[in-house]
C-alpha cells in the first residue's frame, strides 16, 4: 500500500508483484534499482509521473523500505489522450515541446494548456499567468482520468496570450520573426513594425501570422485574388481607380483620416457607394479581399507606395 496525492490510496496484491531483477549478471543495476537509489541521492522529495508507471511502483515502495529509506510523495499523472481518447503519441503528431515551440507558440500559452490537462482551479477560468498558476496549481486538484490534448485550445490560448502582450514585447517577437524569414534583408523602422502590430494584433494567433497573413505589407502583390477580381473588378473600375489615385496624389503627408475624406469626395463625385471604391482599390494594393482597416492599410503603406500599387493593379488585372 502506498498513499498517491492524486488517487489517494492504492493497493497491490503481492501476489501479483514479479520477483524483479535488480542487478543483471554483468554487475550493472537495472532500472527499477537505480531509479530508486538515484532518486534517494538526489533526496527527491516528489515522483511525478504518468499513470502508466503507477504498477512500478510497489517495487520501488518495496526497495525504499528494504533500504529503511524514507518514500518520496508520488503523484500519477493521467495519460493525455487524442482526441479519439487514444494515447498520445508521435505516430499521431507531435508531443515535444520543441516542436510546439517550433511552429511558434508562446511558452507562456503551452504552459498555460499544459497546467489545463486534467487540472482545474475549481472554477471556469482557462486563461492563466505563469504566477497564477505558482499561486493557483495543486496536484491534489488533477483529475484521475485521462485528459484530451484539444489542439484548438492551444490555439485560442496562444492567440489570447499574443494579445496581451504590449506593442514593444510584439515587436521584439515579430523583428525576431523576419530575421529568420524571406524578409530578412528589409530594413524595417521600429515605427513602422509598430503600425503593422497595431492593425494586425487582432486577427493573428501566432507571431508569424504578423507575416504570412499580410505579406503586402513586405511586398508588391504579384497575384490578385480571383474571386475578388470576379466580384468587384468591374469594366468601369479602372477608371474609378485612376480618379481615386489622383484624389491621392494630392494629399501632403496624409493621415488615415486624409485618405478616407478623399475617398469619399471621389465616391459622391462619381455617385457612387463608398464600398464601391474601398474593395477594388483593397485588391488593388494588398491583393487580397480581406485585411485590416482600408485606412490603416493605406496610411501604412505610404502615399507613394499606394499610388504605385494601385498603377500596377489597373495594368496587371486588365490584362488578366
Amino acid at each position: 500500500m502506498f498513499d498517491d496525492i492524486i488517487r489517494e490510496r492504492v493497493e497491490f496484491d503481492s501476489g501479483n508483484i514479479d520477483d524483479q531483477v535488480l542487478i543483471k549478471s554483468d554487475g550493472y543495476p537495472t532500472y527499477h534499482l537505480a531509479n530508486v537509489v538515484d532518486d534517494h541521492l538526489m533526496q527527491i522529495s516528489h515522483v511525478i509521473r504518468g499513470e502508466e508507471w503507477l504498477s512500478s511502483t510497489p517495487k520501488h515502495v518495496l526497495l525504499y523500505d528494504a533500504f529503511g529509506w524514507e518514500r518520496p510523495k508520488f503523484a500519477h499523472l493521467p495519460l493525455l489522450l487524442n482526441p479519439d481518447k487514444s494515447k498520445l503519441s508521435k505516430r499521431q503528431g507531435d508531443v515535444a515541446v520543441e516542436d510546439y515551440r517550433d511552429k511558434g507558440f508562446l511558452k507562456d500559452a503551452l504552459v498555460n494548456f499544459v497546467a489545463l490537462l486534467g487540472w482545474n482551479a475549481g472554477d471556469d477560468k482557462e486563461f492563466y499567468y505563469m504566477n497564477e498558476l505558482i499561486e493557483k496549481f495543486s496536484l491534489e486538484r488533477v483529475n484521475k482520468s485521462g485528459a484530451v490534448f484539444n489542439l484548438q485550445k492551444l490555439n485560442w490560448l496562444n492567440a489570447e496570450h499574443l494579445r496581451k502582450l504590449s506593442d514593444e514585447q510584439l515587436l521584439v517577437l515579430l523583428k525576431e520573426e523576419i530575421l529568420h524569414s524571406e524578409f530578412s534583408s528589409l530594413n524595417l523602422a521600429d515605427e513602422h513594425l509598430l503600425l503593422i502590430i497595431f492593425a494586425m494584433k487582432e486577427r493573428v494567433s501566432f507571431i508569424k501570422k504578423f507575416i504570412t497573413t499580410c505579406r503586402y505589407f513586405y511586398e508588391v502583390p504579384e497575384e490578385y485574388e480571383q474571386k475578388s477580381i470576379e466580384k468587384n473588378w468591374k469594366p468601369e473600375k479602372p477608371e474609378q481607380l485612376m480618379k481615386l489615385r489622383n484624389s491621392f496624389a494630392v494629399l501632403q503627408n496624409p493621415t488615415k483620416e486624409d485618405y478616407e475624406l478623399a475617398l469619399a469626395n471621389t465616391a459622391q463625385e462619381l455617385n457612387a457607394g463608398k464600398g464601391k471604391l474601398i474593395h477594388p482599390l483593397r485588391l488593388a494594393v494588398s491583393g487580397q479581399s480581406t485585411g485590416p482597416g482600408m485606412f490603416d492599410l493605406l496610411f501604412i503603406l505610404g502615399k507613394d507606395e499606394v499610388l504605385k500599387r494601385i498603377n500596377s493593379a489597373i495594368e496587371k488585372i486588365s490584362l488578366k
